[in-house]
């Protein structure tokens, strides 16, 4: 399978403005119905590589919620095992 996004600027670029996106739209969610936590941890979990402030807050996160975040590192391992095959 092909590589959508070869360059690595574009992928920063796209991650970037998807994280943003999803903070943005759970900002805005928290006043409409919608899961607006849930959009906005998305939103700092895709940005928290580049931003060192969201990377804080991902730490504080994992270190007060370990049983989740083991959960969502088993989930994130599935997908990509199931995702990258050679």
């Amino acid at each position: 399978m092909k590589r959508l996004i070869r360059n690595r600027h574009t992928k920063r670029v796209v991650k970037h403005a998807a994280g943003w996106f999803c903070i943005v739209v759970g900002l805005i969610m928290f006043i409409t119905p919608g899961q607006g936590i849930l959009t906005v941890l998305i939103g700092v979990y895709l940005l928290a590589d580049e931003i060192p402030m969201f990377g804080r807050l991902r730490d504080r996160i994992e270190h007060r919620f370990p049983k989740v975040t083991e959960f969502v590192h088993k989930q994130k391992d599935k997908l990509h095992a199931r995702f990258h095959k050679k």
